[in-house]
């Protein structure tokens, strides 16, 4: 029998649409202008809540706004991994794509998805990890909208609800898709997850109290003036970090960030798109589990002291990154089992004396 999920205040995926043009009103993004007559610019951002799971990591492929009459527009281009638990426990909005598309009206997003799931929940203190695959949702052996659909290892989703486009104007629309059951039975191997949707028209999740989050590089490092630029998707955003008062080692942390061209993420507690390019003025809230600026790294592992809780991780041709992971080991946050020569991912959001501050480290 497998195990069913009810989730509450659920999202598949938010979409704030901007609709920019040559005499139109501002930025709806991190765009710095809009594009041709009759098109529109499409910000794209991505949250979730998976309920009663530490993690839930899945790769999005495609999404596309899409109408019967065939127009189609692609508004996230994958490959893109996300967990999607960690989305939603921090209440985060992440900015993952832009692009133009034609005006006009849409009325469904295609979403399309790698079969592979990997699920962690925690269980008698001890974190588990199922590898699942998702498969298909048919109530009746008949394939429907809102209802996952599984062939040759990709699965797609077609989620109903009306998009209108409009050029020579300035539009911010959220289309909000409320996961009703989200079903994961543990009887086969591999374990087998599935979910339907139930569309509907959300209020805007930025104005309830949900945060943008925004990954990309860093580029011009200002350390007196706690500035830098984050380019998402091609995009600038100018991200001010004053206030991130309890990450040690902070700036050297973004000044390896910039020189190697490591994936940066910043949650932001507020967004000005009246300036440009737009500004981000990263989270100060120290109550919140995530950081404020984390900055991912992902290499081999050598000299490994289990002892002192360090390793060096190597990469590119010859660069190698001196990481402590002391807290990621406090926090439960190392998985898999390190060793030398194996390949590992790491988050970090510091730096102290010599060593890279870990929170999470995954053994690939």
């Amino acid at each position: 029998m497998g195990e069913h999920k009810t989730l509450l205040a659920v999202l598949v995926a938010l979409f704030t649409v901007a609709s920019l043009y040559a005499c139109g009103g501002g930025d709806g993004g991190g765009g710095s202008g809009g594009g041709p007559a009759g098109s529109t610019t499409v910000s794209a951002y991505v949250t979730d809540d998976l309920g009663g799971y530490d993690s839930v990591v899945l790769t999005l492929n495609s999404v596309q706004l899409r109408h019967p009459s065939g127009r189609s527009c692609e508004i996230i281009r994958g490959p893109l991994v996300m967990d999607a638990a960690e989305l939603g426990r921090d209440e985060i909005v992440e900015h993952v794509d832009t692009t133009t598309c034609e005006a006009g009206p849409y009325n469904r997003l295609h979403v399309e998805v790698d079969d592979d799931v990997t699920l962690r929940r925690t269980i008698n203190n001890q974190r588990v990890t199922d590898a699942c695959k998702f498969v298909s949702y048919y109530d009746d052996n008949s394939a429907r909208p809102n209802r996952l659909a599984c062939t040759s290892g990709v699965c797609a989703l077609d989620v109903t609800g009306a998009v209108n486009l409009v050029a020579g104007g300035h539009e911010h629309v959220a289309l909000d898709a409320d996961l009703k059951q989200f079903i994961v039975d543990y009887s086969t191997t591999p374990c087998e997850v599935t979910l339907k949707v139930s569309p509907l028209r959300a209020e805007d999740k930025l104005a309830a109290g949900y945060r943008m989050s925004l990954s990309g590089t860093v580029s011009s490092l200002d350390t007196a003036a706690d500035s830098f630029t984050l380019t998402v998707a091609g995009n600038p955003y100018k991200v001010q970090y004053a206030g991130v008062t309890d990450q040690g080692g902070l700036d050297t942390l973004l000044g390896r960030a910039a020189t190697d061209g490591l994936r940066t993420t910043v949650r932001c507690q507020t967004k000005n798109t009246s300036t440009t390019p737009p500004t981000c003025t990263a989270q100060t809230v120290l109550t919140q589990p995530l950081k404020a600026i984390a900055v991912k790294a992902k290499g081999t592992i050598s000299a490994l002291d289990t002892g002192l809780h360090t390793f060096t991780l190597g990469y590119g041709a010859s660069t190698t990154l001196p990481v402590n992971y002391t807290k990621a080991t406090e926090l439960g946050k190392v998985e898999g089992t390190l060793a030398n020569g194996a390949g590992a991912e790491v988050k970090l959001h510091g730096f102290n004396l010599d060593h890279f501050l870990a929170r999470e480290v995954e053994v690939k």
